[in-house]
């Protein structure tokens, strides 16, 4: 077959694998185990709110949950993971077409299926994570800004920036990386005006998020800035374990192949990718040396990473099918096994505790206070907040739920910002949380039975609040 046909074909065929990849993603989450997790539901819970900020990130992650539970009549887990493949899906498409705008047909139609493949990408279509959006924001910001020149492009470039920020303030990790690029790579300049433009848009769009924080103690910020919590030594062994764990987020050929394409000399288009792929790895980094990270904090690395780890592969089919064979098992796998939640097991105990056994904890909570007669749950523990207000909420139960102030300084929950114990209706209050925290006016114990997951597995009780305990509880 003649070298134009096959590069003519190869778009289709990407095309087609992704949104096949996307659809089988879609077709198993209605029989998802998978019950919401604590940030989840947390998550959930900002979709409710739908306000222009929340205590931990912005709240872009919860306005997709709603618009997903409205579409659908439901707030079944299953439906809040709704977004999360299709978000992907795009994403993929769009890292398909920076490629092939940068490097040829060839090269984009492997990196948009490189990129949804990732394991992290995977991942991140069957949890609600807040890193999907964000990558869908960048692939589209580094499109628009190397592929439409003028005032639209700078607009449509802002526009996305802000969007990423709405998800996630890491966002910004791979600017200076955009920077050095324009540096080092004439396909990756704009003139200084198109670069204001991309900033006033962004600025303009995100100045809600900047005003919620002003207004609600610099919560956001103060968070990030709690997870940087720099210490002075250096931890090499959380440094080597940051890298050791990109294996897992990329899969280890593609993170090898990207580690070879950071190394080479590219001509210009590719050239500009190299830094701005490296930035997020070496921003990362740099904190799991002086601290701890996550192995998903650098998964913008990923956008740029993609293209890049396409044209090393490229030149070389073997490795290439073998980079996408190795991770597609992964990719088909993962949402088989989001059904099989609650029986995957591993010495008895489920191998996905953090999402089984939540619902069971929260609705023994439930119906003890509803055989109390109380009308009013209060807690200090984060966990139980999260899952007691989505339950509270889903099944419109009669009663609130409350955080017990904590300890003195900024807000540690979410809850304790938003929806503290105040002047909320009582007498009749539940307490439930673990013995060992409990305050001491608190009335006789019932502990609740043990369940399974992380949450199932403390020692829960339950206690009843007197009056003059919650008029004590709420000072």
């Amino acid at each position: 077959m003649p070298r134009g046909k096959e590069r003519w074909k190869a778009d289709p065929l990407a095309a087609l694998v992704i949104l096949g990849l996307t659809a089988w993603r879609l077709a198993w989450l209605p029989g998802s185990d998978l019950e919401l997790y604590v940030d989840e539901a947390q998550y959930w819970l900002w979709g409710q709110e739908l306000a222009a900020g929340a205590w931990s990130k912005p709240p872009l992650v919860g306005w997709l949950i709603r618009a997903a539970n409205e579409a659908v009549g439901s707030d079944a887990p299953w439906v809040a993971r709704l977004p999360w493949p299709l978000v992907h899906g795009a994403a993929a498409l769009a890292v398909l077409a920076l490629g092939r705008r940068l490097a040829g047909r060839e090269v984009g139609a492997l990196a948009g299926v490189v990129y949804a493949t990732l394991p992290a990408v995977s991942v991140g279509s069957i949890l609600i994570s807040t890193d999907s959006p964000q990558l869908l924001a960048l692939a589209l910001f580094l499109l628009a800004w190397v592929a439409l020149p003028g005032r639209l492009g700078a607009v449509l470039a802002g526009a996305a920036l802000a969007a990423g920020m709405w998800s996630k303030y890491a966002m910004l990790f791979p600017l200076p990386g955009l920077a050095l690029a324009a540096c080092i790579d004439p396909r990756w300049r704009r003139p200084w005006a198109d670069a204001l433009i991309v900033a006033l848009v962004a600025l303009a769009l995100f100045a809600p998020n900047i005003w919620w924080n002003l207004t609600h103690d610099l919560a956001t910020v103060r968070h990030t800035a709690e997870n940087v919590d720099w210490r002075g030594a250096l931890n090499l062994t959380g440094a080597a374990a940051f890298l050791a764990e990109q294996l897992g987020v990329a899969g280890p050929l593609s993170f090898a192949a990207l580690l070879a394409a950071l190394a080479r000399r590219w001509p210009p288009g590719l050239r500009g990718l190299v830094p701005i792929a490296a930035a997020p790895l070496a921003i990362v980094l740099a904190q799991a040396l002086q601290s701890e990270a996550n192995a998903n904090w650098a998964v913008g690395a990923y956008v740029a990473g993609s293209v890049l780890i396409a044209a090393w592969l490229a030149p070389r089919p073997r490795l290439a099918v073998a980079a996408v064979a190795l991770n597609g098992v992964v990719a088909i796998g993962l949402p088989v096994i989001g059904t099989l939640a609650q029986d995957w097991r591993r010495d008895g105990q489920p191998v996905l505790a953090r999402y089984v056994g939540n619902t069971v904890v929260a609705d023994r909570v439930i119906a003890v206070a509803q055989q109390a007669g109380a009308t009013l749950i209060v807690s200090d523990d984060r966990a139980l907040l999260a899952e007691l207000t989505w339950r509270e909420r889903a099944t419109r139960a009669p009663f609130a739920v409350r955080a017990v102030p904590g300890r003195q300084g900024p807000v540690p929950s979410h809850y304790d910002m938003l929806y503290p114990l105040r002047a909320d209706p009582g007498p009749t209050a539940l307490w439930v949380g673990q013995p060992d925290h409990a305050p001491a006016c608190l009335g006789a114990f019932l502990y609740l039975p043990p369940a399974e997951g992380e949450l199932g597995r403390r020692r829960l009780a339950t206690a009843p609040v007197s009056g003059p305990c919650l008029d004590a509880l709420r000072r």
